[in-house]
């Protein structure tokens, strides 16, 4: 024997399998939307996009003039004040123009007076540099990154900061 549920009952029961387009549509979104992102994660974290070639060993020198040096010319010297971040040990990295961390290296104990007096130079070096670029990013210690060309790495970079007297 066979019951027929009420009128009400009935059309409760087709309504709730009815399509939802508003639901449809939130959850396309939501999945195109991790479509994309998975598609953007595994495509941009590619070590594709890092330089590669033959490295070299970047070389170098940096120099502070001014009071801001505290060493005796011909002796150990280090960063003070706005400079107290550059002494012997100070990481110096070279990046790709996109931030990618190439090699990395630090500097070596400076030198006072080795340039004019009141000046510190620090002898730098990296190795492992890859040469698969034309232009690099060169940070050392907290200082702003400058772009510097592969053949002044190569040659030996010069960077200065203060007023030479």
């Amino acid at each position: 024997m066979s019951q027929t549920p009420p009128p009400g009952i009935a059309a409760q029961a087709t309504a709730s399998r009815r399509f939802h387009p508003a639901l449809a549509a939130a959850l396309g979104a939501v999945a195109g939307a991790a479509i994309t992102g998975t598609v953007w994660w595994a495509t941009s974290a590619s070590d594709a996009d890092v330089p590669s070639g033959p490295a070299f060993t970047a070389t170098g020198k940096v120099t502070v003039f001014g009071s801001w040096v505290n060493g005796q010319d011909g002796e150990g010297c280090v960063g003070t004040d706005d400079f107290a971040d550059l002494r012997g040990g100070t990481a110096v990295t070279v990046s790709d123009l996109d931030g990618h961390k190439l090699a990395q290296g630090t500097l070596v104990d400076g030198i006072a007076g080795e340039v004019v007096g009141d000046s510190c130079t620090w002898p730098l070096s990296v190795s492992g540099v890859p040469s698969g670029t034309t232009q690099y990013r060169v940070q050392i210690g907290d200082r702003a990154p400058v772009i510097k060309g592969r053949e002044q790495l190569q040659a030996g970079v010069k960077v200065s900061y203060g007023v030479q007297q």
